[in-house]
């Protein structure tokens, strides 16, 4: 029983470095080049899409009520 637990304590010790390892070099890596994450470019395209759309019913809300009139 001591066994399995001391194995389990070692297998998440070792992925919790790899993790960290992993992550570090990556925050590093977009530091260095000074790019966006992908995740944050997806979210600045997300942000992006929805202004151009509430720009678009905008208009379209003015045309209908122009053709109304």
């Amino acid at each position: 029983m001591v066994l399995g637990y001391l194995l389990y304590e070692a297998v998440d010790l070792g992925v919790n470095v790899v993790k960290i390892t992993y992550n570090g070099a990556r925050g590093v890596y977009y530091w260095w080049y000074d790019a966006d994450y992908p995740e944050v470019k997806r979210e600045k395209q997300a942000i992006e899409n929805m202004e151009i759309l509430t720009k678009r019913i905008a208009e379209l809300e003015k045309t209908l009520k122009d053709k109304t009139d």
